[in-house]
């Protein structure tokens, strides 16, 4: 019942999209031991690059893990990664919300949590979303405020739009929160609005007056699709505001490896300042 209703107030703010804060806490974020598995090599230009593993959890009928990417100890990627296994049977599977275990150095790019949500019907509304698919969420919370999100909604959010979110960047016709998650703000510009239909896109989330989440959310056939040993990087719109000091992406990168695992990663990660 709890992740019906959950499941239900997000499908009630995403209902007419196709038709158009950081939370304050004393709460610190928990230091996690990295993973001891990582891989370094050297780049084109000689400069070492380095990616350390997070524990892996069990997703599906595999595993999910997320890295981190570093080039000379700055972080240039953050990436969640599925055996092929995990996308078995998938249709068969309820919908279910996983949080992964950061290996510490992540930490430095400001990104507190990283979960995956299945969605095996898809949600609202008919004809947009309404596939199997997975929702890639990366938080600049700690689970503890992430809690503290109420659902319904969220009078916040119109501050966010056209001032620090992009025009094109909408909810429907009012900002409702997911409880647990917040706003969905969806690029109207995406394929999912077209004739070509969802195949993958790229959410911003916020809560109050605060971008809190990015979330690339991408459909099971997509990955389904992807020949091992390919990849597909696409832009994120950037903010035109950034509220809080943070690595910010600015593609982000789909990737079916020829050692059987998929990756999700937010890419060439920039530093910038808050400048508001």
């Amino acid at each position: 019942m709890k992740k019906l209703l959950l499941h239900s107030q997000r499908l009630v703010q995403m209902m007419a999209i196709a038709g158009i804060a950081l939370l304050t806490s004393c709460e610190t974020t928990p230091d996690v031991t990295p993973d001891a598995a990582s891989a370094t090599v050297q780049n084109a230009k000689g400069a070492s690059t380095t990616v350390y593993y997070g524990p892996e959890a069990i997703a599906g009928e595999g595993t999910a893990r997320v890295w981190v990417e570093t080039v000379q100890g700055k972080p240039t990627a953050l990436g969640i990664e599925l055996t092929e296994d995990a996308l078995a049977n998938l249709e068969m599977q309820d919908m279910f919300e996983l949080t992964l275990r950061l290996p510490g150095q992540a930490h430095a790019t400001g990104y507190k949590t990283v979960s995956i949500g299945w969605n095996p019907m898809g949600h609202e509304p008919v004809g947009v979303y309404t596939l199997p698919h997975f929702d890639f969420h990366f938080y600049m919370q700690t689970e503890g405020q992430i809690m503290h999100v109420e659902g319904g909604p969220d009078e916040g959010a119109w501050s966010l739009a056209g001032t620090v979110l992009p025009a094109f960047y909408t909810f429907g016709p009012a900002p409702v929160a997911v409880p647990h998650m917040g706003v969905h703000w969806s690029d109207v510009r995406s394929p999912e609005f077209s004739p070509a239909g969802f195949s993958r896109t790229f959410i911003y989330g916020s809560s109050g007056d605060q971008v809190t989440f990015l979330e690339p959310m991408i459909t099971l056939a997509y990955l389904q699709s992807l020949p091992a040993g390919t990849s597909e990087t696409l832009p994120v719109p950037a903010l035109l505001q950034y509220q809080q000091p943070n690595y910010y992406p600015e593609t982000y990168t789909v990737t079916h490896s020829t050692d059987g695992t998929y990756s999700i990663v937010l890419s060439d990660l920039v530093w910038h300042n808050a400048n508001r």
